[in-house]
């Protein structure tokens, strides 16, 4: 069995510098980024664009489909009255899928024509048509979801609830209710079992933030209920969010550090495959059939190839016409990838076409943009060539703080036909 943490190609050393509450390493795709954007940003403060659009020019090979860096571009070449390279950049802004708010950059006018305003519509637009499977007034926020063809039982984890929840023919029910406080943020299915992790958050009902209730990992019997294993992380405070039950090992990402570790043939103790410093926020995460690589998505800095073998880690190039940021979640499909893509609306769920070995990207398709059948999307799974996922999680009613801002809208389980 595998045992080999990542060998980066990167300085491991880390430095002082903040990714949210992460520590992050000078020498990442990711530190560097940030340097290159920072170090732009003064040269724009001291009134000095060449020196900011050279910054911002390294920042963009780094992080091609970065918008603000896209947008600054825009700004810079304003100020070196370099109009046609402006629009160049405004024009990559569009192409590769964002929206673009006039109103808010009103600037932009000078050089915006009727082919930018027609991809511009175009990226509002809804494309795919989605089936509904379950839909539920309940206010539950629904976040992992899990599925058993062998019983066509869903199960759902709400995370204001704090419950996961059975869903079949016969109606739902409740199968765990977890502790006040405390909710489970990614579910699935191995070897007969029911996996979870679990997190406190103001997010659910009764949390406290006076007590300390540490994440976890457990695992449940799906015909009662009943956990029968329960396995913690004592070397650091974790907060674990997605998992992804691999034909060997057991993956999870931890939100509070950055890090995703390891769970070698589903038992012992959990250790460190990405180590901090390298990724902002890790969630998403799909295994190659063969059980050889493992990719990543990092909210911010897009996909990352682990060589399960060697632990080498490459940060994937973006397709120039293209966006992989904002991943929240992927799923395999063959050996293409099927993911959810929040955080710049619409929402959507894309196609990843890979190459053989998922060193490359070499397209991406838009198999759904809506705004109106999805409302922050967050777990699916694939059943056949149906991506079955949360469309209407009901995150969207909650405010920073956990508090209801507004009536929820039903919270709405989804199938996405793909074409094979």
């Amino acid at each position: 069995m595998k045992r080999i943490l990542v060998t980066l190609l990167m300085s491991s050393a880390l430095m002082a510098g903040q990714a949210g509450a992460q520590a992050v390493d000078a020498a990442s795709d990711l530190g560097k980024f940030r340097d290159y954007r920072d170090a732009g940003m003064k040269a724009m403060d001291h009134n000095d664009p060449n020196a900011a659009m050279a910054n911002f020019m390294k920042a963009g090979e780094i992080i091609p489909d970065s918008p603000s860096i896209l947008l600054l571009k825009v700004q810079v070449a304003q100020k070196q009255n370099k109009l046609k390279d402006a629009r160049a950049f405004l024009s990559e802004y569009v192409h590769r899928g964002y929206v673009l708010d006039l109103k808010k950059y009103s600037d932009f006018r000078q050089f915006w024509d009727d082919a930018l305003e027609a991809r511009n519509r175009q990226n509002r637009s809804e494309t795919g048509e989605v089936r509904v499977v379950s839909s539920s007034p309940d206010f539950a926020i629904t976040e992992g979801i899990a599925y058993a063809p062998e019983t066509t039982q869903f199960f759902v984890s709400g995370v204001r609830t704090g419950t996961v929840t059975v869903l079949s023919t016969q109606g739902a029910r409740d199968l765990i209710h977890f502790r006040s406080g405390v909710a489970a943020y990614g579910l699935g299915l191995h070897d007969g079992k029911l996996w979870a992790t679990t997190a406190a958050s103001k997010q659910t009902l009764k949390f406290d933030p006076k007590t300390s209730i540490p994440s976890k990992i457990v695992v449940v019997d799906p015909a009662n209920g009943q956990v029968v294993q329960t396995i913690t992380d004592p070397s650091k405070s974790r907060k674990f969010g997605h998992l992804l039950l691999g034909a060997e090992d057991l993956y999870v990402a931890d939100s509070e550090h950055g890090e995703i570790l390891r769970l070698n043939a589903y038992q012992g103790a959990l250790q460190t495959l990405i180590p901090e410093g390298y990724m902002d926020t890790p969630d998403a995460m799909a295994e190659r059939q063969d059980g050889k690589a493992l990719m990543v998505a990092d909210y911010i800095s897009g996909l990352y190839r682990v060589d399960l073998a060697t632990g080498e880690m490459k940060h994937i190039v973006t397709p120039a016409d293209a966006s992989l940021l904002g991943i929240s979640f992927m799923t395999r499909y063959g050996n293409d990838l099927v993911a959810i893509q929040t955080g710049f609306n619409p929402d959507k769920v894309l196609r990843l076409h890979m190459s053989d070995d998922w060193s490359e990207v070499k397209s991406v398709d838009v198999v759904l943009r809506s705004d109106t059948q999805m409302s922050q999307p967050t777990q699916g799974i694939m059943d056949g060539d149906a991506f079955v996922f949360v469309a209407k999680s009901q995150w969207d009613a909650l405010d920073g703080q956990g508090s209801a801002t507004k009536t929820p809208q039903n919270g709405v389980i989804a199938a996405l036909k793909i074409n094979p």
